[in-house]
């Protein structure tokens, strides 16, 4: 398993259940061995209950005449163990079988045994119990099978409620750690939720800070800080792209004017350059303003609006270079959540690329449906190359004739805006580009 590849809460659920694992491990060995002494202590106890019990009766009734003492030593055989009553002598007085002692007595104390198996017969485990008081009997042995069901039987219950116990208790442990884990990485969850949503849309969204541990609240302040920081940058390049504008625009005005008086051909060709150039650099500021671009949800903007602005601010440069344009609004006003300059400047881009690709008293159609805006023109329309790649470098071409980064700027608007931006041409002839949102 590749922990790197994990999920976070993947990795805690795998080391919280390791450590159960490891935990629950080492409580069944503990139980084990508790077990063992339990199951030692309580096969010596069983041993000397009999043993007792034969020398209570023996007390009583040296012969084990009597039908308490026949109920022993009956149970003693039904259970296959073996019982023999030594006398002084160190030999069998009674016995359930052999008239030879299980193991020799030694000393006038209690003593556990065990004999291994040979000649068919099991293991043994015993007690051999001197008698206190001075009669023919020195010791009374009783021995049972070391593997007895009266054993066994012990062990297999104990095995048997733990496994009944333990297998579900394991399933719990593993849905309870998922669930906790679950839990205790919601937080996190929910500030990656609210910053994946944070984009062109919501510049200003921040992470929420209230009901957040202390330690993710640390984390979250941090990114909100950074968040801060990103968009004093955003705002600052913006104003600073517009001075930009502002300084570059002005005495390329002045120079204009001034051409603009004189009847000489060369002045009215170099206006043309200076056109040209104005153009051209509105184009790289607008480009920089993109990648600058923020809105608010609540920002809605008229498409039908916007289009007719843009129709009403290129007209007279459209009549004045000999061209028409056309502007097909749907029923009922085209809203949507967007930067409502941004637009503009997308849109008049692909009017001012459609002017410049028309032909003398072309037709410039602008139309807006429910789902954006589509400029079409009478021109050669699309190469093949800017079809298949409609964001291209600086310095490519809209068209084969062409000049300018319109199209790439209308693209990067689009992105901005989660829409984008569609070129094709008309089987009649021309071209048509849509700001599909």
């Amino acid at each position: 398993m590749n922990m790197q590849r994990l999920t976070l809460l993947q990795r805690l659920i795998v080391a919280m259940s390791i450590v159960a694992f490891v935990a629950i491990c080492a409580s069944a060995v503990f139980l084990y061995i508790r077990f063992q002494a339990s199951n030692d202590a309580f096969r010596e106890e069983t041993l000397s209950t009999f043993a007792e019990d034969l020398h209570r009766e023996l007390s009583a009734d040296p012969q084990l005449s009597n039908p308490h003492a026949k109920a022993i030593k009956a149970r003693i055989r039904e259970l296959r163990g073996q019982y023999v009553i030594l006398g002084q002598d160190g030999r069998a007085i009674d016995s359930s079988g052999s008239q030879q002692p299980l193991i020799p007595h030694i000393d006038n104390r209690t003593q556990y045994f065990e004999l291994p198996s040979h000649g068919g017969q099991k293991a043994l485990f015993g007690i051999s119990l001197p008698t206190p008081s001075s009669g023919p009997v020195e010791a009374i042995q009783v021995a049972f099978p070391k593997a007895h069901v009266i054993f066994d039987s012990v062990l297999e219950e104990f095995v048997r409620d733990i496994a009944w116990i333990w297998i579900p208790f394991v399933f719990v442990l593993l849905a309870t750690n998922i669930i906790v884990v679950g839990l205790a990485l919601r937080p996190l969850r929910t500030a990656a939720h609210e910053a994946a949503r944070i984009g062109p849309s919501s510049i200003a969204a921040r992470l929420t800070e209230s009901g957040m541990p202390n330690d993710v609240l640390t984390l979250i302040r941090s990114v909100n800080a950074a968040l801060d920081r990103l968009q004093g940058g955003f705002l600052s390049l913006e104003r600073f792209s517009g001075q930009l504008a502002h300084e570059l625009r002005t005495p390329l005005a002045i120079a204009k004017t001034r051409l603009s008086l004189s009847q000489d051909q060369i002045a009215r060709a170099v206006e043309r350059d200076f056109e040209d150039i104005e153009r051209v650099i509105t184009q790289l500021i607008d480009r920089v303003r993109v990648r600058t671009l923020h809105y608010e949800a609540t920002d809605v903007v008229d498409l039908g609006g916007v289009a007719t602005d843009v129709a009403r601010y290129l007209a007279p440069m459209i009549v004045g270079a000999r061209r028409n344009i056309e502007l097909k609004i749907e029923n009922g006003p085209v809203l949507m959540s967007g930067a409502r300059d941004f637009i503009f400047r997308a849109l008049r881009n692909l009017v001012e690329n459609a002017l410049h690709h028309s032909p003398k008293n072309g037709v410039i159609t602008i139309s807006v449906f429910n789902i954006g805006i589509s400029v079409a023109d009478q021109g050669p329309g699309f190469t093949k190359m800017r079809l298949n790649q409609v964001s291209q470098a600086v310095g490519k071409t809209d068209r084969e004739d062409g000049l300018g980064l319109g199209l790439s700027i209308v693209g990067e608007t689009m992105e901005a805006h989660d829409g984008r931006l569609v070129l094709s041409n008309l089987p009649s002839g021309g071209a048509v580009a849509t700001m599909s949102f």
